[in-house]
């Protein structure tokens, strides 16, 4: 169905340097029925603040007041930061806050970005020999993310190739769900500089989460939206789906984002909506994710959003499949491709590419 083009290098698994218990922390959430111990909770504190000495006390109280209470309610994140040794981080504390304040500021951690405990932003953490390193590197979820962003960049990369040798010479990409745009920031600027800011390709960007400042997301690499050819837009999902402006898109991705949506929803009135707004010959991505341990431990440690997951890849791709044979005889036809996650064992997550028949 799609070609992809070996623009990008691959993205590299790192020598695992951690192994993180996910069934221990599981167990643990499981089984509490009272508030983390007083004396446990005071030993992080105490921790926190004798490894934090050098840093703004005020800053240190704010993280305290909202980490504090996470942790009276979870001990499974007490058992964690104490097993991880956290509290010797500058950066993990304040990625628990971007978690649940800003979740496209905490992918970020992702490729080693994210803020310190004065609240400063840093791109490259992962030069500074951080405790939180082993985390960046080898947690599947991190590490699924840097695998989607990739397969998006080389999705983009073949779009816009393929549109520019054809009838079509400026491509439409639409991002539902766009976050800091990922794909382009860390893998697709080459194909920015090269194809996209030249007026080969229109992108238009949305996301609801008003912490992200549109403007500066390329600003390091002294390129502005207008010259990327992006429209990006704080909006929801829904109104964007009857935009007139959409149609005749070549590509619409959405990652990150069908799992939270119940499948008769995504499947009943998300896709055929999308289906209106391809080309013929148009791609729509998405991924779902698997009921692994690594996301049952996001959900329980973390207080990540529930799930729509399904038990295993297999299982994913049948309930794919079954949608689809099910849009096919309403009328909204698509061919499918499919590619697991191949960094993890077990695989976090199916990415999906639909294309308009």
């Amino acid at each position: 169905m799609l070609r992809h083009t070996e623009l990008f290098d691959p993205v590299e698994r790192p020598e695992v340097a951690a192994d993180f218990n996910f069934e221990k922390y599981i167990e643990i959430d499981k089984a509490q029925k009272s508030p983390t111990g007083a004396g446990f909770v005071e030993s992080i504190k105490h921790e926190f603040y004798e490894a934090g000495s050098e840093t703004d006390v005020g800053n240190l109280d704010k993280i305290w007041s909202f980490v504090g209470s996470r942790i009276e309610q979870k001990q499974c994140l007490a058992e964690f930061i104490k097993d991880f040794k956290a509290t010797e981080s500058k950066y993990f504390f304040p990625w628990l806050i971007d978690l649940a304040k800003s979740p496209s500021a905490a992918l970020e951690m992702s490729y080693g970005a994210g803020h310190d405990l004065n609240g400063i932003w840093h791109d490259d953490i992962l030069s500074t020999g951080d405790r939180i390193i082993p985390f960046i590197q080898d947690d599947p979820a991190f590490i699924y993310n840097r695998e989607r962003q990739l397969y998006v960049a080389d999705l983009v990369a073949s779009i816009v190739q393929d549109c520019y040798n054809g009838p079509t010479e400026v491509p439409k990409i639409i991002d539902f769900g766009a976050g800091r745009m990922a794909w382009a920031r860390y893998h697709g600027l080459e194909l920015c500089n090269y194809y996209v800011h030249r007026g080969y390709a229109d992108i238009y960007a949305f996301d609801q989460d008003k912490s992200i400042d549109p403007e500066k997301l390329f600003a390091d690499e002294n390129l502005t939206l207008e010259e990327l050819s992006i429209k990006y837009e704080h909006t929801d999902l829904a109104s964007q789906l009857i935009n007139p402006e959409l149609k005749e898109a070549d590509l619409v991705i959405l990652g990150g984002v069908a799992s939270y949506i119940p499948s008769e929803t995504f499947y009943g009135k998300i896709v055929p909506a999308i289906h209106a707004l391809l080309s013929s010959g148009g791609v729509f991505f998405f991924d779902t994710q698997i009921d692994c341990p690594c996301l049952q431990w996001s959900i329980r440690v973390f207080d990540w959003p529930e799930m729509h997951l399904p038990a295993t890849v297999v299982d994913a791709i049948y309930s794919i499949e079954r949608a689809r044979t099910a849009l096919w005889e309403k009328g909204f036809k698509f061919s499918a491709e499919y590619a697991a996650d191949t960094y993890n064992n077990p695989s976090t997550a199916v990415m999906v590419t639909l294309q308009k028949v």
